[in-house]
């Protein structure tokens, strides 16, 4: 008996294995991941290729997400852990971490119509050397938490969280680098922080949206 149940584990484990390690596997999965943020974000998304590695973490190379213009992100790669435990709930969360990030299109004129006020030039793209975050999907409920973000002229904190309705609720913290600003304007005093500190001016961001529409509130950081 005790020599069954041995096989049958045995058994259980190889088949496992074979079905985690199998190329087919990573493709299914990448697709899985595709359609889900598809869903939540409601732009086309294009992955290069998938490497799977145990237990469930996923390496895509050339990462694009499209809008209704053109290509709105890219990323050189991209690395999604799945959290299998979720799933017995419903959700789907993925903790991502974005290389060499590439900010365009509809989201680079969103950004530039944002920081506009607050004496950024407009900008061609965003460039971060890294975002990384906790993403989760469930029904109508889309959210990314411990948001950050690392560029040379930009970096940001925060999270984003939109509830069924389009409620919205975003929180963030976005740090602009003095070099970003004409050097022949002093720009400090459009900056609700003030004096830039170690080279960066901070601003904190809070937009909400409900059944009255947005509401966006700017205070200080804590750069």
């Amino acid at each position: 008996m005790m020599r069954r149940r041995i096989i049958h584990v045995i058994l259980f484990l190889a088949i496992l294995a074979a079905v985690l390690y199998s190329p087919l596997t990573s493709y299914l999965l990448k697709d899985f991941l595709t359609f889900k943020l598809e869903k939540a974000l409601g732009m086309d998304i294009v992955l290069g290729k998938a490497r799977l590695k145990f237990p469930v973490r996923v390496t895509i190379s050339d990462l694009k997400v499209i809008d209704n213009k053109s290509i709105a992100i890219s990323a050189e790669t991209a690395y999604f852990q799945l959290d299998m435990s979720r799933l017995l709930q419903a959700k789907v969360v993925l903790k991502c971490d974005i290389r060499n990030v590439s900010i365009k299109s509809g989201f680079c004129n969103s950004l530039n119509g944002l920081l506009k006020p607050l004496g950024v030039p407009p900008q061609d793209n965003y460039l971060f050397e890294d975002i990384n975050g906790t993403i989760t999907t469930k029904k109508s409920f889309f959210s990314v938490d411990d948001l950050k973000g690392y560029g040379q002229n930009f970096r940001f904190s925060g999270y984003f969280k939109r509830y069924e309705g389009n409620k919205v609720d975003c929180d963030i913290e976005f740090d602009i680098s003095k070099q970003v600003l004409k050097a022949d304007e002093d720009k400090s005093g459009m900056f609700v922080a003030g004096e830039a500190k170690n080279g960066w001016y901070s601003t904190r961001l809070s937009l909400k949206k409900g059944p009255d529409g947005f509401k966006l509130e700017v205070r200080p950081g804590t750069n």
